[in-house]
Parts: structure tokens; sequence; C-alpha cells
């Protein structure tokens, strides 16, 4: 009892107490050295794992734009080719040999195609480009509106609401203005002119451009009305006229090198055309199972 008591007191004083605890060694002996390195690496542990899990959600984000992408694209080349189908897709209009035509275009202008003529167009593309491809001969009645451009092997027209007339056959070609402003260009020079009623523009073949004032307008568009007058014209292109407007074919015994100054009529036929020209020239002729055959 009494040792008891003794006890109590030693322990009442808290530094005899703690002495009077048994000597223990505690195992962790890092420094704080130890301690920071640790803590570092675990956060760098950390932020790789949430640039990992940053990663794998951009990947999902890619992914889910994918399909988004893949209908853009499908988009554009529909609008690609649709474009492309557009501007390929062309028209023709051909006046065959004996056949007269009138083409009519997208936006009401229209073309007297005269006999062996022949227009290529874009009607799809028209709204964008006026263009037509011509050769031949032919009565233009252009709409204004854009520029519009006539192109044949020899040379280009450039108009903006006006009337003309085109000849292009071979290495002839003749433009003359009915109304308007007519520019032609040449193909192979690049020259150019300008020409108002009245006047006619020429390409020669070494590609220069040359003008006329004051031409018979009624002769130069009087083949619309089925009429056909030459001045002073070889007599070789007069009867590949009479060929363009039958249908038929006219062949030569012989190089004839006469001039021809005259007119026929489409209304007519080909005997008495042929008769009327064979008989002023003092030429032969004969009928034939293709046409005619022409002598001195």
């Amino acid at each position: 009892m009494k040792q008891e008591e003794l006890n109590n007191e030693q322990w009442t004083n808290d530094d005899d107490f703690m002495k009077s605890l048994p000597k223990v060694e505690l195992p962790y002996s890092r420094s704080k050295e130890d301690v920071w390195k640790e803590m570092e690496a675990l956060m760098g542990e950390e932020t790789l794992e949430e640039e990992k899990a940053t990663e794998d959600t951009g990947k999902g984000k890619i992914r889910s734009f994918r399909p988004i992408l893949m209908s853009v694209a499908a988009v554009l080349l529909v609008l690609l080719g649709t474009t492309a189908f557009f501007r390929l897709y062309t028209k023709t209009v051909n006046a065959e040999a004996g056949q007269h035509l009138t083409a009519l275009l997208p936006d009401g202008s229209s073309i007297e195609l005269n006999a062996g003529s022949v227009i290529k167009y874009k009607p799809l593309w028209w709204r964008f480009n006026r263009e037509v491809q011509f050769e031949g001969e032919g009565f233009f009645k252009v709409q204004k509106g854009k520029s519009f451009e006539v192109t044949s092997s020899m040379g280009r027209t450039i108009v903006l609401g006006t009337s003309f007339n085109i000849y292009s056959r071979k290495n002839d070609y003749k433009v003359t203005c009915y109304t308007g402003k007519v520019r032609v260009v040449s193909v192979l020079s690049g020259e150019s002119t300008d020409i108002t009623p009245n006047m006619q523009a020429y390409i020669k073949n070494n590609g220069r451009v040359l003008s006329t004032e004051e031409i018979s307008m009624s002769e130069t568009i009087s083949w619309v009305n089925e009429m056909f007058y030459f001045t002073g014209s070889e007599i070789e292109m007069v009867f590949e006229e009479v060929e363009r407007q039958y249908g038929i074919i006219i062949k030569l015994a012989e190089p004839l090198g006469y001039a021809y100054t005259g007119n026929f009529s489409r209304e007519r036929s080909a005997d008495e055309v042929m008769h009327m020209i064979c008989r002023s020239m003092g030429l032969n002729y004969e009928k034939t199972s293709y046409g005619y055959k022409v002598s001195k």
C-alpha cells in the first residue's frame, strides 16, 4: 500500500515520468531532403497521369470529329463534281448543208445559222460565262448583260448587247456590225479593232485586223432572207455556197479562175441556180448522181 502511494507521488512530476519510460529507437530516420524528393516524385506521377488522361480525352475528341470531317469532304466532292459537270456539259447546234436554223441561247439571245454552220456552248454555265464556239456563218442578236464572246478558229468577237454577222469559213473571217459595238480580235496576232453599225472587220492570213466603213448591210445579211449576193467573188466560192444551200456536190473538171458578180435566191431550185450562174459565165454543166459537174 505504501509502495503504491510512493509510486504515485513519483509520477506526479511529468519530467520524472518521461524519464522513467524505457528508451525506444524509432525506425524512421530519413532527412527533410529525402522527404521532399519523395513528395516531388509522387507529384510528378500524378501530373503524368493527368496528362495521359487529358491526351486520352483529346483522342476521343478527334475521333468524334472524324465523321463530321468525312461529311464535309463528301459535300465538297459533290460540289466539285457538280461544278465540273456544269462547266464541261456542252450543247451543239449544227445546221447541215441545205438547212437554215435558229439557235436560242439561255439568256434569250439568238443566232440565225446559215447552212454548213455549227455552234457549241455550255448552257448550265451560261449564267457565269456567255461564250459560244462558232464556225460557219451566223447572224447574232445578243441580249444585254455580261460580256458575250464568240470564238472561232481565226478570231474572237466580243460584244455587249448588239447584233452582228460573222462569216468564218476556212481562212476567211469577217464580222459585220448591225447595231451596237463589236470588238474583233485576231487569234494569231492578238490585234483588235472596234467597229460600229455599217462597218465590217476582217482578219487576214497573217493575223492583221482591218476594217471598212459604209458597207451594204442589206447584201451582207441577205442570206437570212434566202438571198445570196456576190461582187467579184471567185467562182469556186460561189459554187461552194450553192453546195451548202442545196446539200449537193459540184465538181470542177478544171481550175476556172473566174470572178462572179450576181445573186441567187434559195427559193429557186438547184437546177435553176446552176443554169443561171453557168450561162452568165459561159460554162458547161451536167447533172450527175452526186450533184453537178462543171467545165469550160
